[in-house]
């Protein structure tokens, strides 16, 4: 099995970039639509009425280590909390091919819930992180 070093990467244009540390899992969006069914309460018959496409998600799951403590983590937190904002940006999805990054997948997007951080965590050394965003185009 090959090797590759992978990063998910949070840009805002001019304010800067924000990479995602030890990502480890995506969501890619998947395609949908919204139809509206009708079920009739005699017959067996049913009334789809066609609708738009339905809103994509992204769901970036990973973790925040740090062996110094409490103190480094929860400044983090902070740091990821303030970087990552719910103004519009790209994410990209890149891998290393020992001499350039490649790019794999590049969406714009806006954040649209607060970051999760794992509830049980005593934040001694690590914490596990969720961000969801909506994808806005591709």
């Amino acid at each position: 099995m090959a090797s590759y070093q992978v990063q998910i990467i949070f840009n805002l244009g001019e304010v800067g970039e924000y990479i995602f540390p030890l990502a480890q899992a995506i969501a890619d969006p998947t395609a949908g639509i919204k139809s509206t069914v009708i079920e009739g309460i005699r017959g067996d018959g049913t009334i789809v009425i066609p609708g738009g496409k339905k809103s994509q998600e992204i769901i970036i799951r990973g973790v925040l280590l740090d062996n110094d403590g409490y103190v480094d983590l929860t400044a983090l937190m902070d740091d990821m909390r303030n970087k990552i904002t719910t103004e519009p940006a790209i994410i990209t999805i890149r891998h290393w091919t020992g001499s350039a990054w490649q790019n794999d997948r590049v969406w714009t997007v806006r954040r649209i819930n607060e970051i999760e951080f794992q509830e049980d965590s005593m934040r001694t050394e690590a914490i596990e992180y969720t961000a969801r965003f909506l994808v806005i185009s591709y």
